[in-house]
């Protein structure tokens, strides 16, 4: 199955990566040759540093945000979940998303942002995070209702 390649794939060009403390041309070469268009996004996304990762204490909880071009997705890397609609749509057919890839090459290289937030804020932002994905379905849902 594609979907699994693609994920074996790409962590295991994450571990080189964490094992080697960067990101070569090789590793940049079998990404593009793997995700095409999707790996480029990604790599775009990750030079930006647009990829943060919020450790909420005294529990440990970490959230994963991506700032997309439109809106910020919630990513889930130990369940390859993301919140945008391409995941939504095409993870069955063996497609990660770039907001996926672009994660987990920046967890592995190190480069992101990191948020260290008490636990009084979990639930505001995740509230705050979930009230988007909220108002996006509706304004798809009316965008695609027939009159």
């Amino acid at each position: 199955m594609k979907k699994t390649s693609d994920i074996n794939a790409l962590e295991d060009i994450c571990k080189e990566i964490e094992t080697e403390g960067q990101v070569t041309g090789a590793h940049l070469t079998r990404l593009s040759a793997t995700f095409g268009p999707r790996f480029a996004k990604a790599w775009e996304t990750v030079k930006d540093r647009r990829i943060k990762k919020y450790v909420f204490k005294p529990s440990g909880r970490v959230v994963w945000i991506v700032v997309g071009k439109g809106r910020e997705y919630l990513v889930m890397p130990a369940a390859d979940f993301c919140s945008c609609e391409d995941f939504y749509f095409q993870f069955d057919k063996g497609h990660l998303c770039y907001h996926i890839i672009a994660q987990k090459l920046a967890e592995a290289a190190g480069r992101f942002d990191l948020i260290e937030e008490g636990d009084r804020f979990y639930e505001v932002l995740i509230r705050e995070w979930k009230a988007v994905e909220t108002r996006v379905s509706k304004k798809h849902q009316k965008e695609g209702a027939t009159p």
